[in-house]
């Protein structure tokens, strides 16, 4: 099996017949292609700013919804928070007022068999 090599003076060779094979045509034919190329590169880079604009743009919305969620994580442990403490809280005042309910009927009963007797 023969190996085949490119070899760059062949190579080097082509391209500068196509380049002399363009002039054979005429200053328009290549002044056109060199039209053509620069329209084809200049929307190329414009694709490709527009596509990392695009990709910015993208990045700034992610980070802003991170540092939303974030946010709002942390909202949540605190509302989560005060509603563990309002429950306590609760349920303290809930056994203050028993207590208090309490003192106040052994209050009552203490001075009900005095009031009776007074009354007699």
């Amino acid at each position: 099996m023969a190996c085949h090599k490119i070899n760059p003076i062949k190579n080097k060779i082509d391209e500068e017949l196509a380049i002399k094979g363009a002039h054979l045509l005429g200053p328009s034919l290549e002044s056109k292609f060199d039209e053509l190329r620069y329209d084809i590169v200049h929307k190329i880079e414009k694709e490709l700013i527009d596509s990392q604009n695009a990709r910015d743009y993208i990045s700034q919305k992610y980070d802003e919804l991170c540092n939303k969620i974030q946010y709002l994580t942390e909202l949540d442990a605190t509302v989560t928070g005060f509603r563990s403490d309002v429950k306590a809280i609760e349920k303290q005042i809930a056994e203050l007022s028993a207590r208090v309910d309490d003192i106040e009927k052994r209050t009552i009963c203490k001075e009900c068999p005095s009031l009776t007797s007074s009354m007699f």
